[in-house]
């Protein structure tokens, strides 16, 4: 007898031997799935790093009127080109304020900054690009309205401070 017979189970074993079982052929096809969605997570997306930016500016600007009402003195949130800060008044001026939650931040590179209404370096009414100081008193209440537009390349973020301290973030495209 040759090396090869002719019986049906060898024939399956060399057609076995040769291929690739469907489990195989689906562990493969999950490993290329995976490694496409960690690629497709590593691009850099200008809209959601805008958006994170606008809704972490949001949020601590609700702590910085938490705070006023909390220790009862004013709290105010500086906004600028470069970023934003935030202060507390007391003896006799305005000082960075002792709550961890209220730690200024940088927007994104490349992120045109406008606000809209009265403020430091901006006549009332008028958009603005110098800083701009909203003040939160012990009752949660804003010292004007304030709407800070977020924009980069195609994307834009917009956060609104009512004078009620009603804080909103709006995500453009």
């Amino acid at each position: 007898m040759g090396r090869y017979s002719d019986s049906g189970s060898d024939a399956a074993d060399r057609a076995r031997a040769n291929g690739f079982s469907l489990i195989e052929l689906l562990v493969a096809l999950f490993v290329l799935a995976l490694l496409a969605s960690v690629a497709v997570l590593a691009l850099p997306d200008s809209g959601g790093d805008l958006r994170r930016s606008a809704e972490s500016f949001a949020a601590r600007a609700g702590a910085a009127r938490d705070e006023a009402i909390v220790t009862a003195r004013p709290t105010s949130v500086v906004v600028g080109q470069a970023g934003y800060y935030f202060e507390t008044r007391g003896e006799g001026g305005w000082q960075p304020p002792d709550a961890r939650s209220l730690q200024g931040g940088d927007w994104p590179s490349d992120t045109v900054v406008t606000h809209e209404g009265a403020g430091v370096g901006a006549g009332a009414g008028q958009a603005g690009a110098g800083n701009r100081r909203i003040v939160f008193d012990s009752l949660g209440l804003a010292s004007e309205d304030a709407r800070i537009s977020l924009s980069r390349e195609a994307h834009s973020a917009t956060v609104t401070i009512a004078r009620n301290g009603d804080i909103r973030t709006e995500a453009g495209q």
